[in-house]
């Protein structure tokens, strides 16, 4: 309708200044014909039009400047544009299953008198959906906000001409149970983190919660962070799509690169392992070290940093680094896709770069940074056999994925399998009793424990939930901020989500 109207009032511009041209060329034939007054119409026609020219120019000229000052307001938030927002009547935000009793943002009766809107998340949507803060310059980090424009859009022409229409909903594909439900047990675990439960076969975003305030950024969305072990997948990843054969690999408690020692967790030796595989399932630091000196001898750099940047994880070592990526989200809406696009994950390495540097990367230490929904699109990649589904939120997107391949399915479902492994004897068993009991559906994950200077480790869970048919329906990633090792907390978090999901209660 938007487009409609722009149409109409451009052709009604245009109109008149057709119109106008007509008008002056009339007056001039007069001119020569001896009329005064026909004259003196025209010249101050001639000096509107010249006037009219020079501000056009002078915007044309000065546009970019324009620009830059537009997107600086939109990227900060006009406070004078938020009280605004906020005085006007929006449509609801309606969940997954589109029912007015679970909407996450909503008009209630506050008295008798009067309605406010309401957002029933309370604190687990705060820092995504909105609702928890009212003051004008908070950043704009929240759905309520960055969809404004379609939630005050008129839903029909009778609403056109009203002052304060009542406004359109808006659809989301988040579960209110699922969203509340990751924050309840995000809570009491303790840490400081981000949950996110994604939908395989779409790429819908079933379920976002982290802590932080309406004015942080969402930590699960903006953040760098190490991954640590759970970037064994994409080396595992680049180890199969190389085509490097599943040889035995020794996990010594340690190995030298160069002067340096990478140690396994606990310096633990484990013997000969038998391929990727194991490595995955014991999380075996130090074959993963020689796993990746074998590669780049074998293939070569380019072809392991090429697998890299299919999975977006970018290579850069020098210079600026990448840009965002324009198409992360799938989405209709230019605000969202501009202020919640993550920034992109990426491997400061390069061809011939250090040996250490390159261990390091193995282990998704040092030089890799990345975020929870960066971490959670490689988990839904994987599930969906190699097939990477750009995340969306909205409800009417999620019948048109965006998607690329990023792996072969054969890559994907030898990934899989070790994932489901990692859960039945590896570093994630301790979620394994808590579906023994579901008939048959089943949780698959990589843990992961990084090491931050100066506090203790973080913990991850980054995982799959298959069905009783062997299908994985939902990728499931845990970050918890001084939660590791990731084979506890993370872990146990992942495996209660995941019974939920499977008994269909947080849907």
């Amino acid at each position: 309708m938007d487009a409609l109207l722009n149409a109409g009032l451009r052709v009604l511009l245009v109109g008149l200044g057709a119109g106008a041209l007509v008008g002056l060329g009339r007056t001039l034939v007069a001119l020569r014909r001896g009329e005064r007054w026909t004259a003196r119409l025209a010249l101050g026609l001639a000096a509107s039009l010249a006037l009219y020219a020079a501000g056009h120019a002078r915007l044309l000229a000065e546009r970019d400047a324009l620009e830059a000052a537009r997107l600086r307001w939109a990227r900060f938030g006009d406070p004078r544009l938020a009280e605004l927002r906020r005085a006007e009547v929006r449509g609801w935000l309606l969940d997954c299953s589109g029912r007015d009793d679970r909407a996450l943002a909503a008009y209630r009766a506050v008295r008798r008198d009067s309605v406010a809107r309401v957002y029933p998340l309370g604190p687990a949507g705060d820092n995504f959906i909105g609702g928890g803060s009212d003051d004008p310059e908070a950043r704009d980090y929240v759905v309520d906000r960055l969809f404004a424009a379609r939630t005050r859009r008129p839903r029909s022409l009778r609403e056109w001409g009203q002052l304060h229409p009542a406004g359109a909903d808006l659809g989301l594909t988040l579960c209110a149970p699922l969203v509340r439900a990751a924050w309840d047990l995000l809570r009491a675990s303790g840490y400081a983190g981000a949950v996110v439960v994604q939908d395989v076969a779409t790429g819908a975003l079933l379920a976002y919660t982290a802590t932080g305030s309406p004015r942080d950024p969402p930590l699960g969305v903006a953040r760098y962070l190490s991954p640590g072990s759970v970037f064994k997948l994409a080396l595992a990843a680049a180890w199969w799509e190389l085509g490097m054969p599943d040889s035995p690999l020794p996990c010594p408690a340690e190995i030298a690169v160069g002067r340096a020692t990478i140690a396994n967790f606990g310096r633990q030796a484990l013997g000969v392992l038998r391929g990727p595989e194991e490595m995955l399932v014991h999380s075996c630091n130090t074959a993963a070290v020689a796993m990746m000196a074998r590669l780049r001898a074998a293939r070569g750099d380019r072809a392991v940093l090429a697998v890299y940047r299919r999975l977006r994880f970018f290579p850069y070592a020098h210079g600026a680094p990448p840009p965002r990526e324009p198409d992360f989200w799938n989405t209709a809406e230019p605000a969202w896709a501009r202020r919640m696009t993550p920034p992109p994950g990426r491997v400061r390495l390069e061809p011939g770069g250090r040996a250490f540097d390159w261990a390091l990367a193995a282990i998704g230490q040092g030089p890799v940074d990345v975020t929870v929904l960066g971490i959670a699109r490689l988990v839904q990649a994987i599930g969906a056999d190699g097939v990477l589904r750009s995340p969306t939120i909205e409800a009417e997107r999620e019948g048109r994925p965006r998607e690329a391949r990023v792996l072969r399915p054969a890559t994907a479902r030898r990934l899989q399998r070790a994932m489901r492994e990692v859960v039945r004897r590896g570093t994630a068993r301790a979620a394994a009793p808590l579906l023994a009991d579901l008939g048959g559906w089943a949780l698959g994950g990589k843990t992961g424990t990084a090491q931050v200077p100066g506090r203790p480790d973080d913990g991850w869970f980054a995982g799959l939930v298959f069905d009783p048919r062997g299908r994985a329906r939902y990728a499931v990633v845990v970050y918890l901020q001084g939660g590791g090792p990731g084979g506890r907390a993370p872990t146990l978090l992942a495996g209660q989500l995941a019974r939920l999901l499977a008994l269909g209660e947080a849907r």
